[in-house]
């Protein structure tokens, strides 16, 4: 049987990271990056399993898009995609600590983006774990009067939930932790949206309390778990939704936005189906960016849910 993402225990320890965090302090860098390869290795042979669903995602892209990845045997490629991930963690951590800036955005998004807040609107963003979501509060660098509220999902990430604790207190402040989006928190959310804020929530996760709350789009060639709680809470605030993504391309974060819908209301006799077609949307658009990048791919679990063997 399949684990849930969230069963699969912590990649380093909360020592480990701040020696992390410390040498990229000191030293900067480069220097960073000569320690994370050690680290990386001891991983790379230890998480058996994150490494099976690294090659089972690696032979995937490799079987629907040839083309996205170097001629290269497939467990330099899953080390890449290991060592990408340790970069990501750094990057996480500087983007929660301090705005990001620096992050590339193509004309039509930044239009899009201005556009939109130009309407004092709110309005829900789907992001996903491909590349460094975080590095979406590049939007509030931009444009201050934006405030973006993350739900997230840490009961896997204690260790960098506590980093960050330590180090900066109010860098959580918009940081919604859930296990479950009840109607409670909807209603809450739903406030903040009246208010024009804007709430991100990730659509490639199926969350603890949700397993039964999913459907099975085509991603990759074949049916995976994509959860449909995006689209219920979409539905319960009543505004636009976009996606978001944002991912490391020829070394520089890249950011795009795009429109998903005016907003959601399923037909409340064949909701279902409804959610299941947005669902393949948004699995169909991540796909369409995950091809430009595929070593940033971040989700190190049985994504498909058929118990593949390294």
């Amino acid at each position: 049987m399949t684990r849930h993402w969230a069963a699969m225990s912590e990649a380093g320890t909360l020592y480990g990271m701040r020696f992390m965090v410390w040498s990229n302090r000191v030293f900067g860098r480069y220097v960073f990056k000569f320690f994370l390869v050690f680290a990386m290795v001891y991983f790379f042979l230890r998480r058996g399993e994150a490494r099976v669903a690294s090659r089972d995602y690696l032979r995937r892209m490799l079987q629907a898009y040839p083309e996205a990845l170097a001629d290269k045997p497939i467990t330099w490629l899953s080390f890449q995609q290991f060592y990408n991930f340790g970069q990501s963690i750094l990057d996480k951590y500087l983007a929660w600590i301090d705005t990001p800036s620096g992050i590339n955005m193509e004309p039509a998004d930044e239009k899009l983006v201005a556009d939109f807040i130009s309407t004092g609107q709110g309005c829900l963003l789907i992001g996903s774990h491909f590349g460094n979501l975080e590095y979406s509060r590049g939007i509030a660098k931009r444009h201050p009067e934006v405030r973006i509220n993350v739900l997230i999902y840490d009961q896997h990430a204690k260790n960098f939930a506590a980093l960050l604790e330590q180090d900066d207190p109010e860098s959580r402040m918009n940081l919604i932790q859930v296990t479950d989006i009840d109607f409670d928190l909807a209603l809450q959310l739903r406030a903040k949206v009246q208010c024009g804020e804007w709430v991100l929530i990730a659509g490639d996760r199926v969350p603890v309390g949700e397993s039964g709350r999913v459907c099975e789009p085509l991603f990759l060639g074949e049916k995976a778990r994509f959860p449909i709680g995006p689209y219920v809470l979409a539905s319960l605030l009543r505004c636009p939704v976009f996606l978001l993504h944002c991912f490391k391309l020829d070394g520089d974060y890249h950011l795009g936005i795009e429109f998903f819908a005016d907003s959601i209301a399923p037909d409340r006799k064949d909701r279902y189906t409804a959610y299941e077609k947005y669902a393949q949307q948004f699995a169909t658009a991540l796909e369409r960016q995950v091809v430009r990048s595929p070593l940033q791919w971040f989700n190190f679990y049985d994504f498909w849910g058929n118990n593949a063997k390294d």
